[in-house]
């Protein structure tokens, strides 16, 4: 029987040391960090990884987007890359391809990527959506040895990926599985994880939770739920990456979320707010109206 252990990424956040003892003592057993997001280095990477490393997180994850930008997928692996402690990068179990951006192709951007971080001595990964891999990719077949960590923010610390396969990864080849979006974790503003705690090589599994069955959702549900969710804020997605955050975004997304405002400081973060919000919708048969539309564009204008 697989056995799950609890994960946050906190993207942007920086992680403080307090914090990070926070974490540790509320069983979090993996920390994710973006160390590139297809345009920038986030300006906290290191100093969040090296204070998970000194309160004792476990494990360590670092993830490296590509974009579309007119490089391949190796430049933006060194991007990520570039000016990481040896330590610290030695310390990063797994560094998978974060595949979620407009306009990617397997032969430009993917496999390059995936190919340069086995170079660089790290298992062959990739971190994307059903949306991503199936409306922007084509579906292809994933390349052999590549595991996955599956986005699905249905707010459920359960396995969908049976629900709703994609790739041809088969369902023990999925060791992560990021279930919510950004809500605030021990002061981090992060998203909540799975993982498989044998990917990991976690032998003790306390915390964890054993095999979740899948969701009774049909898989016609589920697939509307990734298409709403996932078109609309595609298109927002457009806009938003080529622009610096708005102030007034706050205030717009302050009202969408009934008066709770959330830590957004830059556009991924405010995506992925619209993007947990869209799919809550989508899952719950909330429609998306037309009003609440011109305020989320509006809101990354």
């Amino acid at each position: 029987m697989s056995h799950w252990v609890y994960g946050v990424d906190s993207s942007y956040d920086e992680l403080s040391l307090a914090e990070a003892r926070k974490l540790v003592a509320a069983g979090v057993q993996v920390y994710a960090q973006c160390l590139w997001t297809g345009r920038e280095q986030p300006r906290s990477r290191i100093t969040s990884l090296r204070n998970a490393m000194r309160t004792g997180i476990p494990k360590l994850v670092g993830y490296i987007s590509v974009s579309n930008n007119g490089r391949d997928g190796a430049w933006h692996v060194d991007q990520g890359r570039a000016d990481v402690p040896d330590d610290i990068w030695r310390a990063l179990d797994k560094v998978p391809v974060d595949v979620e951006l407009p306009g990617l192709t397997m032969q430009t951007h993917v496999v390059p990527a995936l190919d340069r971080v086995a170079a660089l001595g790290k298992p062959k990964d990739i971190y994307t959506n059903w949306n991503t891999w199936v409306n922007v990719l084509g579906n292809p077949t994933r390349p052999p040895g590549t595991g996955l960590w599956n986005a699905f923010w249905d707010g459920a610390p359960d396995f969908d990926y049976p629900s709703l396969r994609f790739g041809g990864w088969r369902d023990d080849e999925v060791w992560g599985e990021q279930w919510s979006g950004g809500v605030n974790v021990e002061g981090q503003f992060a998203d909540r994880n799975q993982f498989r705690s044998a990917a990991f090589g976690i032998a003790h599994q306390i915390p964890s939770t054993p095999e979740p069955t899948p969701p009774t959702a049909t898989l016609q549900t589920l697939r509307t739920a990734q298409l709403a969710a996932g078109v609309f804020l595609e298109v927002e997605a457009k806009v938003t990456m080529s622009l610096p955050m708005q102030t007034r975004a706050r205030d717009q997304v302050r009202w969408m979320l009934g008066g709770t405002t959330p830590n957004i400081e830059s556009s991924r973060e405010l995506l992925q707010v619209l993007y947990s919000y869209a799919a809550g919708c989508a899952l719950s048969g909330k429609p998306i109206d037309e009003d609440t539309k011109q305020r989320l564009r509006y809101a990354v204008r």
